[in-house]
């Protein structure tokens, strides 16, 4: 039996926070200009990057969907990872986000893939400090990495700064472009 939900209770409507939202208004701006479309793999964001990219009316259009790979039998599981690569996994990394990024572009066809890896608090002493992110995108213009380090201990606070760095490496490789196919050629003639 279904019951109505209570909504006397005031909702706040502040989501995204004001620099995500402006961001995740670029990148839909962006993507639609260009018919492309995106896909997420996340980690340490805990899914604000893919809550913030669906908060965008018509994000379906441009949005093909995210993985959220927080555990390792995660990673085993949904991002093509073998119990060889388990194994041998030492923690977040550029290299590991690029892996992540390049599989998820492949499995879901998207023509960007954002991946972010990182510590959004320390488990260990032993790992790198709170505040570590890794970000890939693979994308038509190439693969890149970003490391960012917020300097920050707060968990919350880095999963916030995680995800709009993320989309700030996102933007800045669809503004980059595929290759132009004629520079190519001109090129290869020079």
């Amino acid at each position: 039996m279904s019951r109505p939900i209570e909504t006397t209770r005031a909702v706040s409507t502040d989501f995204p926070p004001p620099r995500a939202r402006q961001l995740v208004e670029e990148v839909a701006r962006e993507l639609c200009a260009r018919g492309a479309t995106v896909a997420v793999s996340e980690a340490a964001c805990g899914g604000l990057l893919s809550s913030f990219l669906v908060s965008v009316p018509g994000a379906s259009r441009w949005f093909h969907g995210g993985t959220l790979v927080y555990s390792l039998k995660s990673r085993l599981k949904l991002s093509g990872w073998s119990q060889a690569d388990i194994a041998s996994y030492t923690g977040p990394s550029p290299a590991v986000a690029l892996r992540l990024a390049r599989n998820l572009r492949f499995e879901l066809g998207a023509t960007y893939v954002l991946s972010e890896t990182g510590y959004a608090s320390a488990a260990t002493p032993a790992d790198p400090p709170a505040g570590t992110a890794h970000f890939g995108v693979a994308g038509p213009a190439g693969d890149a990495s970003w490391t960012y380090v917020s300097g920050c201990a707060d968990r919350r606070a880095n999963m916030q700064l995680f995800a709009e760095r993320g989309l700030e490496c996102l933007l800045e490789m669809i503004r980059r472009g595929p290759p132009d196919p004629e520079q190519e050629t001109s090129e290869a003639a020079d």
